[in-house]
């Protein structure tokens, strides 16, 4: 378990981050973190919302999930009537804004799955932040 502390949001244990750049600032949070099931060797997505309290914007620029081979953010858009998805290097959350990951829109795709994930089952995600901060997050396997 990560020393910054766990929340409870949404029924999902979240660790919060207390830090950035040796000041403290307000915590942010990821509300409600949640995956689909998959078979091993597949790829599920990641939604969540992140919530900057602070007066500084938050660049996520990585994310890392323990069952996954591989996990990023991406976006997924409409042109005339195709649906596609696009590879998002960073995520700026706007200071005393937040970030919806969801359906149909930006989210985090975790590709080969190390082992399939149930409903049920919870995984951990690591959302990192700009300058130097990490922040933790379990999200619950559901429909």
């Amino acid at each position: 378990m990560n020393a910054r502390g766990i929340s409870r949001i949404a029924g999902v244990a979240v660790v919060l981050g207390a830090c950035r750049g040796g000041n403290t600032v307000a915590d942010p949070s990821a509300g409600a973190p949640h995956m689909r099931p998959a078979a091993q060797g597949e790829a599920s997505a990641l939604y969540f919302t992140m919530q900057n309290p602070d007066s500084l914007p938050m660049v996520l620029y990585g994310v890392e999930i323990d069952v996954a081979g591989a996990s990023s953010f991406h976006n997924s858009m409409d042109h005339n009537g195709m649906a596609t998805m696009a590879k998002v290097d960073s995520v700026v959350v706007p200071a005393h804004g937040s970030v919806a990951f969801a359906e149909r829109g930006l989210h985090v795709m975790a590709t080969d799955l190390h082992t399939a994930i149930n409903v049920g089952d919870t995984i951990v995600a690591r959302i990192l932040i700009r300058p130097a901060r990490v922040d933790t997050l379990r999200a619950a396997i559901r429909e």
